[in-house]
């Protein structure tokens, strides 16, 4: 529809003149401004009024087509990247190169005369766009003086706008998550070093004191620093890596009842030492389809809180059938939720019975971190509880037809399963490849202090002159995946195993996630120990190693 700016009469000018000269001959005219010239005038104040205070892009044409000027509004002039337009007339060449013939052309229907038999019937508005990158679709509207178009008023469609912004968005968004990507990868390896550094520092130091009870205690108190200090920031690290969008599901079949079998022997312990009873209900063998690492963190996180907020009773580790899908529960006899409190538990650092936050009573983060795995499993999770009396967590996961069957009991521990005999260690030729001088001392004493024999190294030149000494290859490679420049912990491997003619054992240590590392660490049959590691762990692999000849993946 037209825009009327009535009651206006049209100057004695011609169609043809640029509008900014008309402002001139109109402030230099040395008599006064007559009834239509001060109406003309308002009528181009007030489109230049609406032009700049418009949200969405838009542009002001005064005058004819082929002499225009033209005013663009801010959001219009960041579009074209041209700031300066939104403070001043610009003719149409020069705000648009090239691509201002198109628009005038696609204007001038607008600009149609007619005579005194033949009226013109211009229509109420035409669409253009604007040459730019991504194009910008306006919605051009003239502008009537006494049923005479002196200007027009183009705004950008709304079905263009929002492509435009959508657009803007999309980029935005890739630009935002590769920054945050490359963040938590550096942060994910950097954050840990000092972490490893000092739980090896710490382990060697327990060793040192042992038999002084009061610097053993204030050892103890220090390891439980750094154990909450750990489980915080791998917490926060976890809950960072999901929002970015960069972990991905390995969808597979997976066997739930060995996987629950597994958790709750993993969780036994933990129940039994608070004097609790963990049980296991699987009526029937099943299979679904997930994530079996993903899966297994939910269900881990859930155990863990039971456990937490559970005094006395027990835990239940069950699997039901429910609307054709598998339902995955956590039942307990803790504490309780109030109704009111149900959502608010899955919010960071939400903890109802924790109001001191005592880190030894969690860190507020295992059920955020549940929800969001939840949401990229879409595996639904609810929760039912009565305060007092216990709740029960559930997660709900597809069902694989034809996968059912009776539940076979776990075999028997034999004796070597119950846990074999520490190996001993002593004279174990271990080549130690690190790149952060604290980490690399904290292993060396730790080595050290296990009776360990070692060379050390820190960057590829020097991995040559340490194994270059030795009378045969190392019993095992022990190496952090990142190195200087574009070595990587799998070429020292490849390069001392081409060496020495023999597939030696090796262990890669990383802060990293990404699965591309982990496949590509199991094709070459190494062990991974995630940091920061507890030297306990890394002492169970090297015996496995001094005692098979091979470390475990």
């Amino acid at each position: 529809m037209a825009i009327s700016l009535q009651p206006i009469h049209e100057p004695p000018i011609s169609r043809d003149t640029d509008a900014k000269d008309t402002d001139a001959m109109h402030r230099s005219s040395a008599t006064p401004m007559s009834p239509t010239d001060l109406r003309y005038r308002e009528c181009l104040e007030n489109a230049r009024r609406v032009c700049a205070a418009g949200t969405v892009p838009t542009m002001l044409v005064v005058g004819g087509p082929e002499m225009a000027a033209v005013r663009c509004n801010e959001s219009l002039a960041t579009l074209l990247n041209r700031p300066r337009a939104a403070a001043r007339d610009e003719s149409g060449p020069s705000l648009l190169p090239g691509g201002w013939t198109a628009v005038a052309d696609a204007l001038r229907p607008l600009y149609r005369e007619g005579t005194a038999d033949s009226p013109a019937m211009p229509p109420d508005s035409v669409r253009l766009t604007l040459p730019s990158e991504p194009p910008i679709g306006l919605r051009a509207t003239p502008l009537l003086v006494d049923g005479r178009v002196v200007g027009v008023l183009a705004t950008a469609t709304l079905d263009g706008a929002i492509a435009q912004m959508a657009e803007t968005m999309r980029a935005e968004v890739a630009r935002t998550t590769a920054a945050r990507s490359r963040f938590l990868a550096s942060a994910s390896h950097d954050l840990r070093q000092p972490f490893q550094a000092m739980r090896l520092f710490l382990d060697a130091l327990t060793n040192q004191v042992e038999g002084n009870a009061r610097a053993s205690r204030t050892a103890g108190m220090l390891a439980n620093a750094m154990t909450a200090g750990e489980q915080l920031l791998n917490a926060l690290l976890d809950i960072s890596t999901l929002d970015a969008g960069t972990v991905e599901a390995d969808l597979q079949a997976v066997p739930l009842d060995a996987l629950l079998h597994s958790l709750a022997d993993e969780f036994r312990p933990q129940a039994e030492e608070k004097g609790l009873r963990l049980r296991v209900h699987l009526p029937c063998r099943a299979v679904t389809r997930s994530d079996p690492v993903l899966l297994g963190r939910i269900v881990r996180n859930l155990l863990a809180n039971a456990i937490r907020y559970t005094q006395r009773g027990g835990i239940m580790l069950g699997l039901r059938k429910r609307d054709g899908r598998w339902r995955i529960e956590v039942w307990d006899t803790g504490f309780g939720i109030p109704q009111d409190k149900l959502d608010v538990i899955f919010d960071e650092f939400h903890q109802l019975t924790n109001p001191a936050r005592d880190p030894t009573r969690g860190l507020g983060l295992g059920l955020a971190i549940v929800r969001r795995l939840s949401v990229l499993l879409s595996a639904p999770i609810d929760v039912q509880s009565r305060s007092g009396r216990g709740s029960v967590f559930a997660v709900t996961v597809e069902r694989l037809e034809g996968e059912e069957g009776p539940v076979e009991a776990p075999a028997a521990l034999t004796s070597s399963d119950q846990g074999a005999a520490a190996v001993p260690l002593d004279g174990m030729r271990i080549l130690v490849v690190d790149d952060d001088s604290m980490v690399l001392s904290g292993l060396l004493l730790t080595l050290e202090s296990w009776g360990c024999a070692f060379v050390s190294a820190s960057n590829m030149r020097e991995v040559f002159a340490a194994v270059d000494g030795l009378e045969g290859p190392p019993d095992a490679i022990l190496t952090d995946l990142r190195l200087p420049g574009k070595v990587s912990g799998f070429d020292v491997i490849d390069r001392v195993r081409k060496l020495f003619k023999t597939d030696i054992p090796a262990v890669v240590l990383t802060g990293e996630t990404a699965p591309e590392s982990l496949l590509e660490g199991q094709r070459r049959g190494c062990a991974f120990l995630h940091k920061p590691l507890h030297p306990g762990d890394l002492r169970r692999v090297l015996e496995e190693v001094r005692r098979d000849g091979t470390a475990g993946c």
